[in-house]
């Protein structure tokens, strides 16, 4: 009997989802301006607009990954997808932690370009 009841008590708490701090949420009012300005991309607008017209659950949102260091004054911040058991990311960004200005990262590269230039680069290639 003992060990059934641990067995249902064990079952019970694997069963139950764990709420904690969601991985990239926003944890002052300088990443959730962060977050939002991310989030209000035209890019990403458009593809959300898309994906709720075709009726997808899965919205892309921003998440941040890593906070600004002594090094590095930027938040980078990536565009990802949530599919329950793993987090698909599409792209990754920059955005200064004083003056909040927006560039994309190239992850192949290393390299940062400006918004302007990203959407250059993106009609030449359409």
């Amino acid at each position: 009997m003992r060990i059934l009841c641990f067995t249902v008590f064990i079952l019970f708490f694997i069963a139950v989802p764990i709420y904690g701090q969601e991985y990239g949420a926003a944890t002052n009012a300088t990443e959730l301006k962060v977050l939002r300005l991310i989030n209000s991309l035209p890019e990403v607008q458009r593809e959300n607009k898309f994906r709720r017209l075709h009726k997808n659950p899965r919205l892309l949102k921003a998440l941040i990954q890593s906070t600004p260091t002594k090094e590095n004054n930027y938040y980078q911040v990536s565009i990802s997808e949530d599919l329950g058991f793993q987090l698909r990311t599409y792209e990754w960004y920059e955005v200064d932690a004083k003056t909040f200005t927006i560039k994309y990262f190239d992850v192949a590269s290393g390299k940062s370009m400006t918004l302007s230039e990203k959407r250059k680069l993106n009609k030449k290639k359409q």
